[in-house]
């Protein structure tokens, strides 16, 4: 599914990719943090460059980076590191937190947000491109709170054991381990290439080369993308998971929406890990206390 926070619903022509229902939701969207998970993105369009004067068509490779953040209802925006050479937040037991998704392009984008490998509208595991998804508009930020459960309300994102999970729980239902990919939220990102070609039609490259300068395209150049699978060991060493929450009102509206590029791959999807810290107890003091208590 798709959601577009807005103030008040504005209306949008209608799109449909392969009757994929996108919901749409109503809420305003906010500012970026600085501890954003990333992963960028090379695809290649029809371009229009006005250079020297005169017009002419390429074939581009436009690069974007999409991001998306932790957000704790009492720590705020969560810090990333590194584990097992991975994106990673630290997570703290009962701790409600959000989601806030960023939309780098100049065109609106549908994005598949799961948790724990569930779709975060319909709670089902699916493919990147399978599902509904929310729609950010072109240079924007959402932030999703909760599971969607219906078209008013939605459950609170929080992090719990693995055994408690919602993963667990939908597992159960479906007859099936869902809780081997707690720990983990991803972000699949579509967009149609029709429209970001018709962006470039109205806002084309300009370059000067007559006298040695000439127009720097901000997204020719592509950092090499992330890999993002799972080793055994983090599978095995995996404790925390989200659970589901209490219920809070969250309208949203459905949309259709037309896409053709994206992230179809789980390795091009943004992906981050988390887990609760390690809390080993003290280590041993050999010299502690002043006398030897007396056993009964």
């Amino acid at each position: 599914m798709v959601e577009r926070f807005n103030p008040s619903p504005i209306p949008r022509r209608c799109l449909m990719k392969r009757n994929a229902l996108i919901i749409t939701a109503l809420v305003l969207a906010v500012a970026a943090g600085t501890f954003a998970a990333g992963q960028s993105f090379t695809f290649t369009c029809r371009t229009k460059i006005i250079r020297d004067g005169y017009t002419y068509y390429e074939y581009r490779p436009q690069t974007y980076t999409f991001t998306i953040e932790i957000i704790s209802d009492e720590r705020g925006v969560l810090r990333e590191s590194r584990k097992w050479n991975r994106p990673f937040v630290s997570a703290e037991p009962g701790e409600r937190y959000s989601i806030r998704i960023h939309n780098p392009m100049p065109i609106p984008v549908a994005v598949n947000l799961a948790i724990d490998g569930l779709n975060s509208i319909t709670g089902d595991p699916g493919k990147p491109d399978e599902g509904k998804k929310w729609i950010i508009d072109p240079y924007s930020y959402v932030t999703i709170r909760g599971w969607q459960v219906s078209s008013h309300d939605a459950r609170r994102f929080f992090f719990t054991t693995r055994e408690d999970s919602y993963a667990t729980w939908q597992g159960n239902r479906w007859g099936k381990d869902l809780s081997v990919n707690c720990g983990v939220i991803g972000a699949a990102f579509f967009w149609s290439k029709r429209e970001m070609e018709q962006y470039y039609e109205s806002n084309p490259i300009i370059e000067y080369t007559r006298y040695g300068l000439s127009g720097h395209n901000a997204y020719d150049e592509a950092p090499s993308a992330m890999s993002q699978r799972k080793s055994e060991c983090m599978e095995k060493r995996q404790k925390a998971g989200t659970g589901m929450g209490e219920r809070e009102t969250h309208p949203v509206r459905q949309v259709r929406f037309d896409y053709d590029t994206g992230m179809y791959q789980i390795g091009q999807a943004v992906i981050l890990f988390y887990d609760f810290p390690d809390r080993r107890p003290p280590y041993p003091r050999p010299f502690e206390g002043s006398w030897a208590p007396e056993m009964p």
